[in-house]
């Protein structure tokens, strides 16, 4: 947890540049999972997932409100039924 409050600190005091989020997100998302149970990834899924989108949904306007979803809802699919297929084929 160490880790993460340095990196919100750093955040807070606008010394992480906007382009560089993507990455700093990604390696901080690839350190707090791999500490995770399966239990709690799934715990952590279903319950910050419709939290972060109420939150994003809540911030952008009617063009993008349609847009994200149905990116969204393909990408889920994709994942989801690539999970399926994996387990069905295994």
């Amino acid at each position: 947890m160490n880790q993460m409050k340095k990196m919100m600190e750093k955040m807070m005091s606008a010394m992480v540049k906007p382009e560089d989020m993507p990455q700093m997100m990604g390696a901080m998302m690839d350190r707090m999972f791999s500490q995770m149970s399966s239990e709690d990834r799934i715990a952590f899924v279903t319950t910050m997932m419709p939290k972060c989108l109420s939150l994003i949904f809540a911030e952008i306007g009617p063009e993008a409100k349609e847009k994200l979803p149905r990116e969204m809802i393909g990408k889920m699919v994709s994942i989801l039924e690539g999970q399926i297929n994996q387990k069905t084929s295994s």
